[in-house]
């Protein structure tokens, strides 16, 4: 899996038309503890990247410091269930620090941190056996707690379902997958730009030959009700080679999720979204040689900041430098895998892997932004909710993933590179609740901290995708993502097109429905001559 590297090389520097990229390895600045599988993530909430690392001995875990040294500290204890395949972090039980969900090759265990973020222990009760391969976070039924999705090698793939206090339970209608082996990674992604979180599986098995629907890449399509519905042909995404990893990214700015997928057999794909959710493989006009095949590990990120999502991952050219135009320039990095997060907090993104601490050395040119997201009706994390950008170049878009690419674990902080621009014009939140933060001239070169409600959209902004409704479902009342909007005359219509209620937006920017019965229905109504609908489930 991993190249032979030389110990001599420490740095590599690239000099061309795209930019520099350079990569020093500082980690003497780090502990010395072993691991089987390694995340790079703030652990104890001062919005600094952490490195942990999870052993058989515990958790040892390099806390990132203001002024750049680390606090290295070994929290020991006998780890079960050892997450010799993959782990994700999210903050489980809504206590402000993350927990861990390990992916080892025959059970799954929960690492959950105590109050203050200074203990840890391990729920290893979950019996039921799995050949764990990619473990995700995700609320996958958008209730405001995190739930799991852990893929399985040699069988049905396990869901986990949160009570809201972090207690997971396996739960097979959280979501319905395919019971078919061959399940490697899963990635969240809402690919359909609808609002919803969808979920992509890649699939490998071994000894399958083509055509075996066990190699069927799968698109589970949220159907915005608690359901997901499955079609991957439909969209151009259902990939029958021995895929092991996909990630999808706004590789060409254009406002929707493009994807890279990495095979053993057949030949790597670089699939382009048109826009309505419907892919079309460009990778052979985009510099990346399809035949480099046999990557385990696949990730994206902005190194350079440049403004453009990069591919890194175990290919001849570890680095795939974004050119804009969704071509790409290879160049060659000392590693080949890790995760991903500013790790000394200048504002371009850092690898660790195995021990090995590698610091982008950045560069002059470049402007960024980092963005953590404080969720109060979405999940404290924010995990699933999108962030976009506007300014000069247009648009980028990033959403917050935990549990990417096929192993590692990186920030749940969104990163923004934005080239030489000065400014940012608008910043846009959409929170998996629904509602909308947008924040005018965000400053640059720092790290924001949005708290989901804080920046609402104001009504001078009413296009149709901009007004949201949460919680959808709900049993009760709904709230409009835009202030402003009180008073506004509305009409609630069933499936069938009948009108059931005409009233106003109250003072509150809400609508009660508890006196609905269950069902699907419409919210309709017009804004500065504009009609909207919105669809919501009434429970």
């Amino acid at each position: 899996m991993k190249k032979l590297l030389l110990s001599s090389i420490l740095s590599l520097t690239s000099i061309c038309l795209f930019g520099q990229v350079s990569f020093v390895n500082q980690s003497n600045l780090i502990g010395n503890f072993s691991d089987s599988s390694e995340c790079a993530v703030d652990m104890n909430g001062d919005n600094l990247d952490d490195y942990v690392r999870v052993s058989s001995n515990g958790i040892g875990i390099d806390y990132q410091q203001p002024d750049g040294t680390f606090e290295s500290i070994m929290y020991s204890m006998a780890i079960q269930n050892v997450p010799n395949w993959s782990i994700a972090a999210g903050d489980l039980d809504g206590n402000g620090y993350n927990d861990l969900v390990l992916g080892n090759s025959s059970r799954v265990s929960f690492i959950m941190a105590n109050e203050d973020g200074t203990e840890y222990t391990e729920d290893a009760s979950h019996n039921e056996y799995i050949f764990s391969q990619r473990s995700t976070i995700a609320d996958i039924d958008n209730d405001g707690d995190l739930d799991s999705f852990v893929c399985h090698d040699v069988d049905l793939s396990h869901p986990y379902r949160n009570d809201g206090n972090g207690n997971m339970t396996l739960d097979q209608d959280l979501i319905e997958t395919v019971d078919l082996p061959g399940n490697y990674a899963a990635i969240w992604v809402d690919y359909d730009n609808d609002g919803d979180t969808d979920m992509y599986l890649t699939k490998c098995r071994g000894g399958s030959s083509p055509g075996d629907p066990e190699r069927d890449n799968a698109m589970y399509t949220n159907n915005g009700d608690g359901t997901f519905t499955e079609n991957a042909e439909a969209i151009g995404m259902k990939d029958n080679a021995q895929s092991w990893a996909t990630v999808f990214e706004d590789f060409d700015n254009d406002g929707d999720f493009d994807a890279f997928i990495v095979n053993h057999d057949f030949q790597n794909r670089l699939m382009e979204n048109d826009g309505s959710g419907k892919y079309t493989d460009v990778i052979e006009v985009s510099g990346i040689d399809p035949g480099d095949l046999g990557a385990w590990e696949n990730q994206a990120a902005d190194f350079n900041n440049d403004g453009f999502i990069d591919i890194f991952s175990e290919m001849k050219k570890e680095l795939y430098i974004n050119n804009g135009d969704m071509t790409f320039t290879g160049m060659d990095l000392p590693f080949d895998e890790g995760a991903i997060a500013d790790l000394n907090n200048d504002g371009f993104l850092d690898v660790v892997n195995d021990g090995q601490l590698w610091i982008n050395e950045g560069n002059s040119a470049n402007n960024w932004v980092k963005v953590i997201l404080k969720g109060t009706d979405s999940n404290l994390n924010g995990i699933g909710a999108r962030v976009d950008i506007y300014g000069e170049w247009g648009k980028q878009m990033r959403e917050v993933r935990s549990g990417q690419g096929f192993s590692h674990m990186n920030s749940l902080s969104a990163h923004f590179g934005i080239g030489s621009s000065t400014a940012i014009e608008r910043m846009v939140v959409t929170w998996p609740s629904g509602a909308v933060d947008e924040i005018e001239n965000p400053n640059i070169n720092t790290l924001l901290e949005i708290e989901e409600g804080s920046s609402p959209l104001s009504i001078a902004d009413n296009r149709a995708e901009f007004i949201k409704l949460y919680p959808n479902p709900t049993s009760s009342i709904l709230n409009f993502s835009n202030k402003g909007l009180i008073n506004t005359p509305v009409q609630i219509v069933d499936i069938t097109g009948k009108i059931i209620l005409s009233t106003k937006i109250s003072s509150e920017n809400t609508l009660h429905v508890e006196a609905l019965n269950s069902g699907v229905y419409f919210v309709q109504l017009k804004v500065e001559g504009q009609n909207i609908s919105h669809k919501f489930i009434k429970q």
